[in-house]
């Protein structure tokens, strides 16, 4: 089994890791969602935000926009990231299932 975990604002990707309210995390196997859950992320800081992240532990992280330091906390784990993701998160997830979604050269917003 598979966790991807993806940042989320409503029903669509975050513009920013670090300003979303919410991770979906999926557990998949075989291409198919096992689990899925909704996980409300209230910390005080961005870096706070990062290591509840990292504490779910996903095999991979889609999300929109990535500070540098967002990045560099994310650099020491074995999570995958796919940044500079936007749409709908169904739709996203779709397109990740289908191997369409790739990794973007990475720029950062500081």
């Amino acid at each position: 089994m598979k966790s991807i975990a993806l940042s989320i604002f409503k029903n669509r990707i975050s513009s920013r890791l670090d300003s979303a309210d919410e991770i979906l995390l999926l557990t998949i196997e075989n291409n198919r969602v096992k689990n899925s859950e909704t996980i409300r992320i209230i910390p005080s800081s961005p870096l706070d935000k990062i290591q509840q992240i990292i504490e779910l532990n996903p095999d991979v992280l889609i999300c929109g926009g990535l500070t540098q330091l967002c990045s560099r906390k994310l650099q020491d784990t074995q999570i995958t990231v796919v940044p500079w993701t936007k749409g709908n998160a169904e739709d996203v997830f779709k397109q990740f299932l289908e191997g369409k979604l790739t990794e973007p050269v990475i720029t950062y917003i500081d």
